[in-house]
């Protein structure tokens, strides 16, 4: 129960990674708030972890727009009283190559991906202040840290949470606010399914992604938050301005 008494809020937090860290925080004692765009899939998500025993409630909200990123954190802290944990998952990932990419889709990349971060992170602030310090953990990718042909907006929007994670750690790192990116190599989630799809060869596609793995297979999302847990966690008590790569030996080629 390394999140007793802690109370976690998770955008993006009906499917994938950011359900499995939902799971996961619960299942360690964490009282969790997520969000999504899904509202089938968040209410389904909120049944199967309450009825586990997990304290838990789903807010349908795109936090890509402030008005709805400030009501999902007043809603947590009007629920369970404090704040404690930020976990900013939510995210998109079309391939497209920048030439023929439309600027609308380039604009949704940029606000799902990173707008959400910085609203999510500065509504959040003051609670985790008050709470006498946190952690906010930012969504990165492997293809933050290196080039990703065909799917630059979405490399250039991790590349950017890995970097306003570093920053924002300076910032708040006298008020014992830690801030880290996670940073997944290739997840076996609906998104990547959905990526391989949108790449116009999927097979091919994964085959690609799983070469590049010198573990040669694709993490799971309970990999991925295991990952989290540990930055949440006060296990983590002296890892601030971090990018963690938990990606099967993806980036160590």
């Amino acid at each position: 129960m390394r999140l007793s008494g802690k109370v976690a809020l998770v955008t993006g937090g009906n499917r994938g990674i950011g359900e499995a860290i939902v799971r996961l925080f619960a299942q360690e004692g964490a009282k969790v708030a997520f969000c999504g765009r899904r509202g089938s899939l968040g209410r389904t998500v909120e049944k199967e972890v309450r009825a586990g025993g997990g304290d838990v409630f789903f807010v349908q909200a795109d936090v890509s727009k402030e008005e709805e990123a400030k009501r999902f954190v007043d809603e947590t802290v009007e629920r369970y009283g404090r704040l404690d944990i930020v976990v900013n998952n939510a995210g998109i990932a079309p391939a497209s190559p920048v030439e023929t990419m439309e600027l609308s889709s380039w604009q949704e990349v940029v606000d799902i991906n990173v707008t959400h971060m910085f609203l999510i992170s500065k509504h959040s602030i003051p609670h985790l202040r008050k709470a006498g310090g946190g952690s906010i953990i930012n969504l990165g990718s492997t293809f933050g840290t290196v080039g990703a042909a065909g799917s630059a907006a979405y490399a250039m929007t991790k590349a950017a949470a890995i970097n306003f994670s570093k920053s924002l750690a300076v910032e708040l790192a006298k008020e014992g606010i830690r801030v880290n990116a996670l940073c997944p190599g290739g997840t076996d989630t609906p998104f990547l399914r959905e990526w391989f799809e949108s790449t116009g060869d999927p097979e091919g596609t994964e085959a690609w992604l799983v070469a590049h793995h010198p573990m040669g297979r694709l993490g799971t999302p309970q990999e991925q938050a295991y990952g989290a847990l540990f930055l949440a966690s006060d296990e983590a008590s002296f890892v601030t301005g971090h990018a963690l790569l938990v990606d099967g030996g993806y980036t160590a080629q």
